[in-house]
């Protein structure tokens, strides 16, 4: 049996879709007005952070009846949560290290031969040749012997 990995076969991952420019241009306006959201909302928290006053900051406090402190308090809270999930996941790492050590990813077993199949006994040996030799096989019935079957 092989291991599993990259074909070798050359494959092309590219998908080309069939849409209209019309479809191509609304697309692009919505995926414009979410970036331009994304970035006022990420200077908004900047500047209310840092301190920094300009239009955004003014517009987005009126409307929201915000301070700056209060701002402050929500990033604070933010970054105390984040660093209590980071730690108990830091100790979890260690103590599962220490209990159980370093894992090993599991290694291959060696390519089986038609000796080894023919010892099992679970196929007739001319089946285990045509398996071998021809690239496509059908059978009619089941090639493997039940192992309730067989005899000691």
């Amino acid at each position: 049996m092989e291991q599993s990995g990259p074909r070798h076969e050359e494959e092309s991952f590219l998908i080309v879709g069939n849409r209209s420019w019309f479809r191509a241009c609304v697309d692009f306006v919505f995926s414009l007005a979410f970036w331009i959201y994304g970035l006022a909302v990420f200077l908004f928290f900047l500047s209310a952070t840092l301190g920094w006053d300009n239009g955004l900051t003014k517009v987005l406090h009126a409307s929201f009846h915000t301070m700056d402190q209060d701002v402050r308090n929500l990033v604070i809270l933010a970054m105390g949560i984040f660093s209590l999930f980071y730690i108990a996941l830091y100790i979890n790492r260690v103590y599962n290290k220490k209990r159980f050590g370093t894992l090993q990813r599991r290694t291959y077993p060696s390519p089986v031969d038609n000796l080894e199949l023919k010892r099992l006994g679970l196929m007739d040996p001319e089946t285990i040749e045509k398996l071998q030799t021809q690239n496509y096989t059908v059978f009619e019935t089941n090639p493997i012997i039940a192992l309730e079957s067989k005899k000691p």
